[in-house]
Formats: C-alpha cells, structure tokens, sequence
C-alpha cells in the first residue's frame, strides 16, 4: 500500500514540475509577444509602414477637414452677402495656424520615421552585402563634398 501511495505522490509530483514548466513557457511566450520594444525590433518594416500610412490617413482627413472648415466659415463668402467676415476670417485664420503647426508636426513625424527606416535598411543591407558600408560611406561623402558650403552646414 504505501508503494502505490508512493507512486500516486511521485506523479502528482512530477505532473506539477511538468504544469509548471508550461505555464513558464506560456508566460514567456505572453511576455514576449507583449513587448513592444522586441515586437519593433522583429517587424520594424511593419511598424514604420504602419506609422506612415497612419501619418499619410492623418494628413488627408485634417487637410480635408481644413478644406470644409475653410468653405463653411464663411472666409469666402463675399462680404455684401449680410455675414459678418472679421470674424469668420479672423476664425480661419486661427484655425489654419494650428492646422499648419499640426501638418509641421506631422511632417516632422513623417521625416523621423523615413530616417529611421532608412538608417535601419542601410544596416540591413549592410549586414547581408560585404563592402556595402564602405561604398554607401564613400557616396554619401562624395555628395556632402559636393554641396555648395552654405548649404554643408546643414548636413
């Protein structure tokens, strides 16, 4: 009897290491495909395409959105047509400067994440082709040396 209740023990025992085992697995795997810094170093072409695209959607719906603010607030109406244009006008073009520092921003956006695309591409076909950093080093140098001096500070 106490040889089967020894056995039975045994494998709860062993059954338990085995569940636990599992669910540290599971709970690394969940860990993993949580975290975002290790999900953008795996799919970083997906998160930059998506940021694009969202940036690109972004800037259509608030251009459109400025082109049908523009038209209803009256800016264009001529002023014999009994409305009030200081106002409409002044509203306009208050409205278009916090549109432009909006397109800014998101331009600002666009230019980071084309930057960093395109230093994370450079480094992957750096990666995959010998002697590809020497010759993209030697041709963005030869351009920089081909800028005119005013403009070579700004490289």
């Amino acid at each position: 009897m106490d040889e089967e209740t020894d056995k039975i023990r045994q494998h709860i025992e062993d059954e338990r290491t085995y569940l636990g085992r599992n669910l540290d697995e599971i709970e690394g795997r969940f860990r993993d495909a949580t975290d975002v810094r290790s999900q953008f170093d795996q799919h970083t072409g997906w998160f930059l395409g998506a940021a694009v695209l969202g940036g690109v959607a972004l800037g259509f719906a608030v251009r459109k959105s400025a082109e049908r603010s523009t038209t209803t607030t009256g800016a264009s109406v001529p002023s014999g047509w009994g409305r009030d244009t200081s106002t409409s006008t002044h509203t306009a073009r208050a409205g278009s400067a916090h549109l432009n520092r909006v397109f800014e921003t998101v331009d600002n956006i666009f230019a980071g994440l084309v930057g960093v695309f395109s230093e994370k591409l450079q480094s992957y076909v750096g990666d995959i082709v010998p002697g590809f950093r020497q010759q993209y080093e030697s041709i963005t140098h030869s351009d920089r040396q081909s800028v005119s001096p005013q403009f070579r500070s700004t490289l």
